[in-house]
């Protein structure tokens, strides 16, 4: 299982990989990042494949939202995707843009107030959608 999906920007990669420490610090065993040794893709993989099937098995996605973001092809179809699947999204606006018309459903934490204050709304919101770390079970496949 993994519990938590991150869309992100290939120029949001340096907060990407804050957002999955943090996850990781608060308890959460599984994030799935693209790039990361160890819940990313694994080398020689089908990534786009691969990308789907970590979608499906997410429990929710944060989209770190930002100019190169907001017209990223890959972005929006991984938050189609989301949608679909009935996945909860949680936008952070990490940079001032203009979002897509597809997160106008979603209520949107603006990190430019502070992470201390981004990372607060993000564990409630998790724990709202029934993500908090201590009630996830890691089920065997």
């Amino acid at each position: 299982m993994i519990p938590i999906f991150i869309s992100y920007s290939v120029h949001d990669r340096a907060v990407a990989a804050t957002v999955h420490d943090a996850l990781i610090q608060r308890g959460y065993r599984r994030v799935f990042v693209d790039f990361h040794p160890e819940d990313g893709i694994p080398a020689g993989s089908d990534w786009e494949r691969t990308l789907y099937r970590a979608l499906s098995r997410a429990r929710a996605v944060i989209v770190l939202c930002s100019p190169a973001s907001m017209t990223s092809k890959w972005v929006f179809a991984e938050i189609t995707q989301a949608k679909a699947l009935g996945k909860p999204i949680l936008p952070v606006k990490i940079d001032d843009c203009n979002l897509d018309g597809i997160l106008q459903r979603e209520q949107v934490i603006d990190a430019r107030v502070g992470w201390e204050e981004v990372y607060q709304r993000l564990w409630r919101g998790l724990a709202n959608a029934g993500l908090a770390p201590g009630e996830l079970i890691d089920w065997p496949a």
